[in-house]
């Protein structure tokens, strides 16, 4: 299924600019306690559903279509968000991922990075992106000649190949995403290979044939790979 091999992919899942607007005033409502700082990709994260229903937890503890992830302590804040994620986000999953938000801070960016370990690159390492906030065009991924390639403005839901380097540029606005990741990795569903074909968008890229320490998240090297 070649169709399923890119490195960007815009796809549809059916979430209303009402349904977004529901799940970003309930995560601007969740207080700043809850949040974590990630000193690698250089934003905070809120984790929503996770291994064991502990924010932090990063331990693989198992297939999630056997309860082992439950969501966190935030859950009060976000019943809406919760029937939109099961309806339009969990339904094609197989497993259902673990769910954080990043935010990212006005003018700043993130780092240069990759959500997978080095020896995954080039397999199957989908991540689905929902943007609530921010612009969506400071997106970039790296080719063969470390040249940034950005992705259009247009598409504020999408999967990305996790293992193929990127970061976002600075922005005048917060940019806050919905992302999901491991342990769904873009195993095929017929839901998801309908959402795959139907893509309004896709982008392959050459990758580079080099990868610097700094792209690998340090945890990595002690455990499961990350969202």
């Amino acid at each position: 299924m070649n169709f399923m091999n890119f490195t960007f992919c815009a796809i549809d899942i059916g979430i209303t600019q009402e349904e977004k607007k529901i799940i970003l005033n309930e995560i601007l409502n969740v207080p700043d306690k809850y949040y974590q700082g990630n000193e690698f990709r250089g934003c905070r994260i809120l984790p929503v559903y996770n291994g064991g229903g502990v924010r932090g937890q990063r331990e693989k503890v198992g297939d999630t279509s056997k309860g082992d992830f439950k969501y966190t302590d935030v859950e009060g804040f976000l019943k809406n968000s919760i029937k939109i994620f099961e309806k339009k986000i969990f339904s094609w999953m197989n497993p259902v991922g673990r769910l954080n938000v990043l935010r990212t801070k006005a003018n700043l960016g993130l780092n240069v990075h990759m959500d997978t370990k080095a020896d995954e690159i080039g397999t199957r390492q989908h991540k689905y992106r929902l943007v609530l906030n921010g612009n969506i065009d400071k997106l970039y991924f790296l080719d063969k000649d470390s040249n940034k390639i950005y992705v259009p403005d247009c598409y504020d839901s999408y999967v990305l190949d996790g293992s193929h380097v990127h970061s976002l540029d600075p922005s005048d606005q917060e940019k806050i995403t919905l992302c999901v990741g491991s342990p769904w990795d873009g195993k095929p569903t017929n839901k998801y290979l309908n959402l795959i074909k139907n893509s309004p968008y896709k982008m392959k890229l050459s990758r580079p044939n080099y990868v610097e320490e700094s792209w690998v998240d340090p945890h990595f090297k002690y455990t499961t790979r990350d969202s």
